[in-house]
């Protein structure tokens, strides 16, 4: 082999571990508090968590990730002015021995030049987001689960 065949060898292999690993692993961003973008996803998830929660909402959020197409959203829900939900004056009264609090999971998808609601769950037991993945193409790493 020739000084410059190994060279390119080497030079092949450099780019293309810094091209892959953890840095393609984490190809989502966090939107800042207060930005457009913040605000346009977690309005998409509302209204679905309002009609389980019988009335409006504001979001505690844990977990907000963003990819161009997706993004994936952990929060806990309160009333406005931060009061804490009553489960059994929601959608979910009686359910509270099956329900691991009120903490909602939601999934957007960006299309059409906005944010969708693919699909969400309130309070599961387990990671029952962990099917998204498969269901509906969702890079595990929007989901926490790389």
């Amino acid at each position: 082999m020739t000084r410059l065949g190994a060279g390119l060898l080497v030079f092949c292999a450099v780019v293309m571990t810094a091209f892959s690993g953890p840095a393609l692993g984490q190809a989502f961003r966090e939107p800042a508090k207060g930005s457009a973008e913040r605000a346009a996803i977690l309005d998409t998830l509302r209204p679905a968590v309002e009609a389980e929660m019988s009335g409006p909402v504001e979001f505690v959020v844990t977990v907000i990730r963003a990819s161009p197409n997706w993004a994936f959203v952990q929060a806990e829900p309160l009333r406005p002015g931060g009061g804490v939900i009553d489960q059994e004056e929601t959608g979910f009264a009686g359910d509270a021995d099956v329900m691991d609090g009120l903490t909602v999971y939601g999934l957007m998808s960006f299309q059409s030049g906005r944010w969708n609601l693919i699909d969400h769950m309130v309070g599961p037991t387990d990671v029952g987001y962990a099917g998204w993945q498969q269901r509906y193409g969702v890079p595990p790493a929007i989901l926490g689960l790389e």
